[in-house]
């Protein structure tokens, strides 16, 4: 069967802008990513899965606690950067396999944890790629999720998913936690963490992350200084001088356990 074009966009679109993945703050910053390793109760004799590792800091991050970790993702130079990452920080035990989150080529109830971070906004279908994290989970076993997640108000909830595809058109869409929890209880998981952690984004560094040309990056940065009163209120714009700072949103983090 053809690959959708859409897979093949993601692709395309972070082969030429991986290395940026790896150095980049929202990536590299730790904060949420220490809440999901101390709530996955990850031990020495585990074996864990990183559903689309992007540079591979999540990974990394594990590493050091179980007895392997395989790191996935869709695109070939993603996993290259993730290496390097590795290699950088000593870890030996971290395996690497190109795969589609919501196709993965592992065996059922093959790893003790699968985590998956600030990815499934670029899923197609959510629900097939969460589907497939809790199979390849052993009964039992926990999944740790992170990603951006929008409020309930429709008016926010539609200006910042409007800002992200215009700065990535891979951007499928953030959720808000009650869609997240629905996803997670139908397939399979009892919840045991639910929560939410702000994240600043430095607004350069942020916009021209994706690669997306300069007259688009300004685009983006109108769409902040025209937002209405509440969405920048609520999303923590930053302007000085007439120029965006900075603006934040909200990670989710989700651990279940395989029923």
């Amino acid at each position: 069967m053809p690959e959708p074009p859409t897979k093949r966009m993601t692709r395309n679109q972070f082969a030429g802008v991986a290395g940026r993945y790896r150095t980049s703050v929202d990536h590299t910053d730790a904060d949420d990513r220490e809440i999901l390793v101390s709530k996955l109760a990850l031990e020495p004799s585990h074996v864990v899965l990183d559903v689309a590792t992007g540079g591979g800091h999540t990974a990394v991050a594990i590493a050091s606690k179980v007895r392997k970790i395989v790191a996935s993702d869709l695109t070939p130079e993603m996993l290259k950067e993730a290496r390097t990452l590795a290699r950088e920080r000593g870890c030996g035990n971290i395996g690497y396999v190109a795969a589609d989150a919501e196709c993965l080529p592992f065996a059922s109830a093959a790893f003790d944890r699968v985590a998956c971070r600030i990815a499934p906004h670029h899923f197609p279908d959510v629900r097939a790629a969460i589907s497939e994290i809790v199979r390849a989970a052993k009964p039992g076993g926990l999944v740790g999720i992170i990603d951006s997640v929008v409020p309930e108000d429709p008016a926010l909830d539609s200006f910042l998913n409007g800002i992200e595809k215009v700065r990535d058109p891979t951007h499928v869409r953030s959720y808000r936690v009650e869609e997240w929890v629905s996803f997670l209880k139908e397939a399979g998981l009892s919840l045991l963490f639910v929560s939410c952690a702000w994240k600043e984004h430095p607004f350069r560094e942020w916009v021209s992350r994706t690669g997306r040309p300069e007259a688009v990056q300004r685009e983006i940065e109108e769409m902040f200084l025209k937002a209405f009163p509440r969405a920048r209120e609520f999303y923590r714009v930053r302007v000085e001088a007439g120029r965006v700072v900075a603006y934040s949103d909200e990670k989710g983090i989700f651990i279940g356990r395989k029923t």
